[in-house]
This record gives C-alpha cells, structure tokens and sequence, in this order.
C-alpha cells in the first residue's frame, strides 16, 4: 500500500516539488531521531526510491514502533517520558516529538554489561547523567552482559556486532561498523555527541575509532598497564582529551610501562556505587550469614568478593586460610569465606582446599544479589589481590565497618585504607596477613574502632556524586564546545521521603484512598509502574493533576511482569527511598531487593493473585501488609501466629 501511495505522486513538475518539500521538512524534522540508512536496511518492505525514509517514519513507521535508529532503546524513551503515558502511541513516535533529541549528547562506552567493577562504575555515572535530565545519553557495549537491561533503560544502547574477544573481528572491520554509526546522514549529523567517557582500557579500539569521528574522549582507566602491551595506554593518553586514573597505584603503573605524557592524566577515584549501601541491620546480616553457613553465633567471619581467580588472588586467600589454621587456633571460631563466580580456568583455590580438608573453614560462595547483606554480617575483608587497580568492594566493605587487610602494591586500595582502617602488609606475605587476621579475631574493640573509622571515611570522603562532578568537569573542559545556552548544573538526587509503586488501575487507587493517606502530601510521589500499559492510567493520571498529585510513570517496554520487577528495582535505590508503600505490587518486589532496604516497608494486596505460600515468603522483609481478604489473612496466621503484628485488614473492610 505504502509503495503505491507514493507511485500515485503528481507526474509534472509541481507534484515533484511538493514532494521533495515534504521530503526536506521530514529529514530536517528527525534529524537527530532517523537514520535513514538503517531504517531502509532493516525494514524490507520499504521500497526507499518510492518511499523515502523519513516520509515513510513519519507517515507509518513511528506508529508503527519500527526502531528510527541502532541506538534507539524504548526503556530510556519511557523512563524520560516519565509524564506521558504512551498508551495511544508507541514510544518510536514519542520519541520523534518529544525534545529528548535535541538536548546535548553524552556517548559512554564500556566493554561490557557484566556484574563486575567497571561497567558498576560507568553506568553509575550513566545513572546520574541520565536521570538529570539535562542530556540525551548513549551507551556502546562491546559485548553484552547480565546489566544490559540497566543501560537501556538509562541510554539508547547499541551492542557491537561482534565483541572484542573474536579474534576473527579485526580493528579495522570494528572501526567501520563504529564510522557507520557515525557517517555523516547518520543522526548525529546536527547533534554530535559533546564528549564521551570511555571506560576501561579494554575499549580501546572503540575509543581509537570515536577519537577519529572528532568527539572528544575522556578515559576512565581501570586497569594496571603491566597486564598490557605498552602500545595500548599510550594510544588511550593520545587520544583522550583526559585519561583518568583511579589512584596514584595505577598512575604510577603506568608512568613506569609506558611513555605517556602525565600531564594528559589525572587520579580520581570512584566513590562508594549505591547510595545507603550498609544501612542494613547489623545484627540481622549477622545471624542470617551465620545461620546460611551454618558456624557458631560466635564465628568470626574474613571475607573477600569477587571473581575467584589468580589477578584477585584467592590462591592466596586459601593459602593463607590454610596458614592462618595451621598455628594456635584463634580464641573464637574463624571462617574464611569468599563470595564471586569461580575462573574455570584457575581450579586452584579449590582443589587446594578439598586436598587439604579445609572445606569446612573456607567456603567459596557463588555470587549474589543479597551481597550487602553478606557485607554487613562479616567481621573483617581481606583484599588479597594481586593487581586489582581500585576495587569497588573496599568502598562496600568498608561502607558496611569492616577493617580492612590488603597487600602493598596490589593495587589503590591501600591508598583508601590508610593506618586507621586496617593493616597493609607487604605483597605476598602470608605469615603477616596471618598474624594480622588473628589480631583483629582476638581483639573486638580494634575491630570495632577501625571498622567506623572506615564506615565514616566513605560517608565523609567518597560519595558517588561528588565523583561525578569532578567527572562533569572534565567533561566539560575536554568538550570542544558548551552546548547552546552553556552548561548546566548537575543536580544531586535526593531520596524520595515516601515513594508508594502502584499499577494504573482504579483498583490500586481505591486501596491508596483506603490507608486515609494524603495522597497530595507533597513528600509522597505515587509512580504507576505499570505505565502504558496501565488500563486506566490517563483517567488516575487526570485525577492526580486535578488533586495536584505528585506522580510519574514507570514505562516498561513490554508488558510482563519481568519488566516491571526491574523497573520496581531500579526505583528503589540511587538513592533508596525513605519509606516504601507496595499497592498490588508486591509480586514484582523481589524478597533480595526489599530485605536491602533499611526503611519502613508497606505492603498492601486487595487482590488474591498471591497465594498464602507466596506472602508468607515476603512477611519478613514487610513492616506491614494490609489485606482485603481476610481468609487469606487468618491462613497467613495460623501459619506464624506471631505475624499478628505485620499483618492487617485493610481500612473499611469488612
């Protein structure tokens, strides 16, 4: 229909000028939001000489929901939209009339979407970016990984087609999948990005190719250049208008491996990556970690967290478990736990301790979502790293009171330890960290003091944001421009006093009127995750506007309930709220994601989707749950009759 629509066009000279003057104001029109290209390549039903790309998104694709460009996320458009309930129209054709395209452009880029340190710290940094508002950001990953739904949500994403580990995917075929992305009909021909943060030195070859488009580069560089031909941060310091360097550890790496010229770099570390991380209960984690291990209420615990592998050295951590047990026992029980995916490729720390028997007193732990809570229910972290630059895990342990031991020249983080908040020792002396580890087993109140020494330090010295402004202004001093109207100030989060997540249905509202809570209380924010999809979201919305309701959408890209519980997730931390009230929402609400939160948490189910079973899971992460069925509520009691306290029948119920 489309091709004989166009094949329909005047034949004489005044059709074709009418014509090409729509064709010239669709093109100007999405400048920034189509690339041309990519529509008609991925679209094979276009026929692009009788219908021009832009013409036809206008008229047909963006109603449609065809994606106008690689990058194009959905998750971000709705998370931006966050006023706009999109239930009549796809967020494509959103995003085509909204003003999200024309704000200045932030590019990151980072090897990966792993659960590991340094995609954490870039797409924190693409949190605050994104959530200010005060930019439209882009993310290219080299390769996938587990967080990818995180990054689409904050940025219009576009993963390489081919990573960098596929040795049959030369530099060259990468730069010129990169210079596609970039050409100049694509949609950064009027809007280029004004910088971008490049992070990690395993994204070099990309950071090499967008060097080459003219965007300005600033390297955040993770690594320690040993473990690299010198060839590689020499290219990164070339290239980048800043490279920086997480400590003077890895700075000084890299003076003494490479000829760089330092004055291009600068040391900055990262803060602490969630906001309130080591606010749970103590004595909870505590029990909880000890009852899962199943040791002594007593048992003083060593941790360590990360990849079980050789650079991090936990053959060291086990070596030295081994020593540590081999002396005079220790006056209270003593466990070495790590927690972290195991390196297949080093079987090591394993076959050492099933060759020794020591099963029992180290225990290697798979990694875990609920890794705050394992944090606040140990006694001490042993860093025993061999080269980990500036690991993220001191700033949680630390942030959760534990002293620290780690090994001189393993990296940063004695820089960050200092006198006060642990013990350095000297790079592979075992006996020493031994001996270390037992002094702060036999003396509580040196492990006490140093542990607020730490927790403080963090609080004080290393929050998130302030690292992000030093960010912010390199950014902006390596920008070859400001953006028109010069540049903004970047504002810091401020947790919400009070957040209750509903879906957009009357049925949710009803029981929001039931708890007698002023909805209009100007610390309360309502935020319908169900979004677009809700069934009665733009009549709760008029509602809200007309009772000057503070409220905001939650836009899932696709209506499941896998999407809404990582929408929930990701609107209860940076930063947490200060309360949480749950209205039929409950089952989006992972038991790990409620127990994180130290704040009050309300439940309230008017609905029987949950079964008895399933709420007697959650009742011990609730301070409340209220209950329009009282059946379902005096199961839940016969069950545990001690949940008196939690549970409720809801206000005007019979």
């Amino acid at each position: 229909m489309m091709k004989a629509f166009f094949r329909k066009a005047l034949p004489n000279s005044v059709g074709h000028k009418l014509r090409h003057l729509r064709e010239t104001v669709a093109a100007n029109t999405l400048g920034n939001v189509l690339d041309g290209d990519f529509y008609t390549t991925s679209n094979a039903d276009i026929d692009a000489a009788s219908a021009p790309p832009a013409v036809h998104f206008l008229a047909f694709g963006r109603h449609e929901g065809r994606q106008p460009n690689p990058f194009f996320s959905k998750d971000y458009v709705g998370s931006y939209l966050d006023q706009h309930p999109l239930t009549s129209e796809p967020q494509s054709s959103a995003y085509a009339d909204c003003d999200l395209s024309g704000k200045p452009r932030l590019l990151f880029v980072s090897h990966d979407a792993s659960r590991t340190g340094a995609p954490a710290i870039i797409l924190r940094l693409l949190e605050i970016f994104s959530k200010s508002k005060m930019f439209e950001c882009f993310t290219i990953l080299d390769e996938a990984g587990e967080r990818l739904h995180e990054f689409k949500a904050l940025s219009h994403t576009y993963v390489m087609s081919r990573g960098r580990h596929d040795h049959q995917y030369s530099d060259e075929e990468a730069s010129e999948e990169l210079a596609r992305l970039f050409r100049q009909g694509g949609i950064f021909r009027s809007n280029a990005p004004v910088c971008t943060l490049l992070n990690s030195a395993e994204s070099h070859r990309v950071g090499r190719s967008l060097a080459r488009q003219g965007i300005p580069i600033v390297s955040l560089i993770h690594e320690v250049a040993a473990y690299y031909p010198p060839h590689i941060f020499e290219d990164i310091v070339s290239f980048s208008s800043k490279t920086v360097f997480p400590s003077r550890f890895v700075s000084r790496a890299a003076d003494r491996h490479c000829e760089l010229d330092m004055s291009m770099t600068m040391v900055r570390g990262q803060g602490l990556l969630e906001d309130g991380f080591g606010s749970l209960d103590t004595a909870v984690s505590r029990r909880l970690l000890r009852d899962s291990l199943g040791v002594e209420d007593d048992a003083f615990i060593v941790l360590c967290v990360g990849t079980v592998d050789i650079r991090k050295g936990a053959d060291l951590f086990v070596d030295t478990a081994k020593l540590f047990h081999d002396q005079l026992p220790s006056e209270r029980p003593v466990y070495f736990v790590w927690c972290g995916a195991a390196d297949q490729t080093f079987p090591y720390p394993q076959e050492f301790i099933q060759r020794h028997g020591l099963q029992d007193r180290i225990r290697l732990l798979p990694s875990t979502s609920e890794i705050e809570q394992v944090f606040c229910g140990g006694d001490l972290f042993f860093l025993s790293a061999r080269a980990d630059p500036f690991p993220c895990v001191i700033h949680e342990a630390m942030a959760c009171a534990l002293p620290v031991v780690a090994f001189r020249n393993g990296g940063g983080a004695p820089e960050l330890i200092g006198q006060e908040c642990g013990k350095i020792v000297e790079m592979g002396d075992l006996k020493a960290a031994a001996d270390a580890i037992r002094h702060y087993a036999d003396d509580p109140d040196l492990c006490r003091r140093q542990g607020q020494a730490a927790r403080e330090k963090i609080a004080s010295d290393w929050d998130y944001q302030a690292y992000c402004e030093d960010i912010y202004e390199v950014i902006r001093d390596s920008a070859q421009k400001p953006p028109s109207g010069g540049w903004p100030l970047l504002p810091a989060p401020s947790p919400e006093p009070h957040l209750v997540i509903m879906r957009g249905c009357q049925t949710d509202l009803e029981a929001l009127k039931q708890l007698a809570l002023d909805a209009a209380d100007p610390n309360r924010l309502i935020v319908l995750i169900d979004g677009r999809f809700g069934e009665n979201v733009d009549a709760l919305t008029s509602e809200f506007r007309h009772h000057n309701v503070r409220y905001r959408l939650c836009q899932p890209s696709l209506d499941t309930d896998h999407a809404r519980s990582q929408r929930l997730a990701g609107l209860l931390k940076n930063p947490k709220p200060g309360r949480v009230t749950l209205i039929n929402t409950l089952k989006y609400a992972s038991e790990d994601v409620l127990r994180s939160l130290a704040v009050e948490k309300v439940a309230v189910e008017t609905e029987d989707a949950l079964t008895t079973r399933q709420l007697y899971r959650w009742l011990p992460v609730l301070n409340s749950l209220y209950m329009s069925n009282a059946t379902l509520a005096d199961a839940l009691l016969l069950l545990n009759p001690n949940a008196s306290a939690t549970v409720n029948i809801l206000p005007g119920e019979p």
